[in-house]
């Protein structure tokens, strides 16, 4: 072939190949067009059929975008295949090759649903200068033109199906999973995953189809490590990615194909989820085809933009539709949790209050734990068999003893600590641990709750209520009032309140509290006379306005 048919057939050539069955009962001209394809359209994979009966049987044996037949075959028609394969095959391009002498067919043709028609005579100039083929060009147009209009098809498909889900979806974890289905059952993919972003920039996967073990072995911490995986680099990047085995230009081809070793994933595109304000979380879908075509990125941007609709819009029952301060109840039954775990060793009636959590050094976290039913020597015990908790110090009380415990996580209050949560009880008892708490924002609330779930699956809503304020600018809410404090210094008030700090006389000195801390006692002491100060700042400002 000469250099201009190659540059022409690069610069026109379809983004993905295409699979064209050509089907013609005259050998040496089947050989020639087939050649002459394979010259100047090396986008075309061409399948030759010599008889409607072999042209009848390559069709069911594989999927084609294209069928190019002759006229009048030894066997038949090529209007009668026409015929039968427009019962379930109503879009799918369809060109009629005539000889001399059938152009009168081409209206029965058209009338039959027929996508064009070319003569032979001009495909016979084609075989003489191919460098100005029209064959190959007029092909092109039918399979750009069909394949567009299925995009058109699917993307209304896809509309109309994920309407149906929001309308009659309640809650959100069963919405993800179903739109992960309808990727994977109704368009091919053969793993799709959705997550959403947590609270560090980690990655919470919320629903996952046919790529489970895949998944869970990738690095979800939110930096970006695994950048092999498209859906991690589409949420570094905030653009689509995509990774394929065989493209020599992709940098993480090689790490690519050994991560999905055993999944046969040839191709996958990652999908940021998010709008002009926000980035919601990565929606990734993996093949085992060689390539992902234009319209298929196109498809999965338009389902990444309802994921995201489906986020702001969906009123479910564990979230709110007002911006305003929360109070939830959470139940978690995570029997391998460490202060569970050793809950689980005390007498059957022992119950434990958790007065404050507060972060220790060396990211340890430190629990001021109120115990009746149990005597201290158990405790003792049973922390000195743990590798995950580590005893502080304990001193009596009136109706028992009060523990104080380093613990290392995860555990549910130092994922809770990430969203903000202000903890207002935390009791473990009968094998489950009950939070209440309040939350600045109803926003955060399903990525706690999904973010909580990833460690401890049984994690329960059991409550939540919106802080209605009326009139809102004279009524002021707990919520309200510790909001302007940060993390630490509520910690530090927390703590210097229920250890007796504030008493009469006191029963612990501020050297002692900052060791529990682990800080130095001038780094105590300002965050507690800060936390003092914005507390009574808010208190007299509301006060002021009454």
């Amino acid at each position: 072939m000469g250099t201009n048919a190659t540059q022409q057939a690069g610069q026109d050539s379809l983004s993905t190949p295409a699979k064209l069955l050509l089907i013609d009962d005259d050998e040496q001209w089947l050989t020639l067009a087939s050649d002459l394809l394979t010259e100047t359209a090396p986008d075309f994979d061409v399948i030759t059929a010599t008889s409607l009966s072999t042209g009848r049987q390559q069709f069911t044996e594989a999927a084609f975008d294209c069928v190019v037949c002759d006229y009048r075959l030894g066997d038949g028609t090529g209007l009668e295949l026409l015929s039968e394969l427009r019962d379930d095959h109503p879009e799918l391009p369809f060109v009629l090759v005539t000889s001399r002498g059938d152009e009168s067919v081409a209206a029965d043709a058209i009338s039959q649903g027929v996508t064009d028609y070319i003569p032979k005579e001009l495909i016979r100039e084609d075989f003489d200068h191919p460098a100005e083929s029209i064959f190959g060009t007029q092909l092109r147009k039918v399979v750009r033109s069909y394949r567009h209009q299925r995009s058109l098809q699917q993307e209304r498909e896809l509309k109309t199906t994920a309407v149906d889900l929001l309308t009659t979806m309640s809650n959100q974890q069963e919405l993800y999973r179903q739109f992960c289905a309808l990727l994977a059952d109704d368009y091919g993919y053969d793993g799709v995953w959705i997550g959403t972003v947590g609270a560090g920039g980690r990655i919470i996967p919320r629903a996952i189809s046919g790529c489970e073990t895949y998944v869970q072995a990738l690095d979800l911490s939110g930096d970006g490590r695994d950048r092999f995986d498209p859906a991690i680099r589409a949420l570094e990047t905030d653009s689509v990615a995509v990774a394929a085995v065989d493209d020599e230009t992709e940098p993480w081809a090689e790490q690519w194909a050994a991560a999905t070793t055993g999944f046969e994933f040839e191709a996958g595109v990652g999908v940021p989820i998010g709008d002009d304000r926000v980035q919601f979380g990565v929606l990734g879908a993996y093949t085992t085809h060689p390539s992902v075509t234009d319209d298929q990125r196109d498809l999965l941007r338009e389902f990444a933009r309802l994921i995201s609709y489906t986020i702001r819009t969906d009123e479910w029952t564990e979230s709110l539709i007002a911006d305003e301060p929360v109070t939830l109840e959470i139940e978690i039954d995570a029997p391998t949790e460490p202060l569970l775990a050793f809950a689980s060793q005390l007498p059957a009636d022992a119950e434990l209050t958790v007065r404050s959590v507060a972060e220790h050094k060396d990211g340890q976290l430190l629990y001021s734990v109120g115990i009746s039913g149990a005597v201290p020597d158990d405790c003792r015990e049973h922390v000195a068999a743990s590798d995950y908790i580590e005893l502080y110090d304990t001193t009596a009380t009136a109706d028992g003893h009060e523990c104080r415990f380093l613990v290392t996580p995860p555990t549910p209050e130092s994922i809770a600590r990430e969203y903000g949560t202000q903890f207002e009880t935390i009791t473990i008892k009968d094998g489950l641990r009950t939070i209440t708490g309040y939350l600045s924002t109803d926003a955060a609330v399903p990525n706690l709750l999904a973010d909580l779930r990833s460690t401890f699956e049984h994690t329960t809503l059991t409550h939540v209520t919106t802080a209605m304020t009326t009139p809102r600018a004279t009524t002021t809410t707990t919520a309200q009032l510790l909001d302007p404090l940060t993390t630490r210094q509520r910690e530090i008030l927390s703590q210097a309140y229920y250890d007796g700090y504030f008493e009469e006389p006191r029963a612990i000195n501020a050297t002692e509290l900052a060791e529990r801390f682990g800080i130095a006692r001038a780094t105590f002491t300002q965050h507690l006379r800060s936390a003092q100060r914005k507390l009574f700042a808010t208190i007299f400002s509301q006060e002021g306005h009454q």
